[in-house]
């Protein structure tokens, strides 16, 4: 009779929706042989955080993305009848230095991965402001998915929404070493 040593480990899946940041984790117990034991338990090398150099968009495309995503963040705000927003390519600067920020450090949340927060990021920019508010997202791959996204989230809509704002800026990078593929900012403000 052969006899294989059999370990139970927890495992944990973690699942990304189809809409991006969703993320649920599972966990259940499985039984692994003596060479999957091999695979999983081996001593593995740190990744290495995933260059942003040469996977950002094009100007072009950067730029396509900031028209789509200003008309689609408008059309939502006329449908609340709100005045719509300009665009501010300074709060653009610092919601691309965020995205970029982001995928270079592997991370995703509203605090920077020097602990800046968006009216810190959007100051060092240079631009003055009484309100600033950010969403930010990742996993989706068009304008239209990630506004659709926003929308469906209350926090992520009244940002959206919000009165207090009258001008926003946009931020993206496409990188097939981040873990979610893509992320994308939207900064919020009102200039003083």
């Amino acid at each position: 009779m052969n006899s294989k040593k059999i370990v139970s480990v927890l495992t944990t899946v973690i699942i990304i929706s189809s809409v991006g940041t969703a993320i649920h984790a599972i966990s259940f117990f499985s039984p692994l042989t003596q060479d999957a034991q091999a695979f999983f338990f081996r001593r593995r090398r740190k990744p290495k955080p995933p260059s942003i150099q040469q996977k950002q968009p094009t100007t072009q495309n950067q730029s396509e993305y900031n028209s789509a995503l200003l008309e689609l963040t408008n059309a939502e705000r006329q449908k609340a009848g709100l005045p719509p927003l300009r665009f501010s390519s300074t709060l653009g600067q610092a919601a691309q230095d965020h995205a970029e920020d982001m995928v270079r450090n592997n991370f995703f949340d509203h605090a920077g991965s020097n602990g800046s927060q968006p009216a810190q990021r959007a100051k060092k920019r240079g631009y003055s402001s009484s309100y600033i508010g950010e969403n930010i997202a990742a996993g989706n791959t068009t304008p239209e998915e990630t506004i659709r996204q926003w929308m469906n989230s209350s926090g992520h809509r009244e940002n959206i929404l919000s009165a207090n704002y009258t001008e926003i800026g946009f931020g993206y990078v496409k990188n097939s070493s981040y873990k979610y593929g893509h992320v994308w900012v939207q900064v919020f403000g009102s200039p003083r």
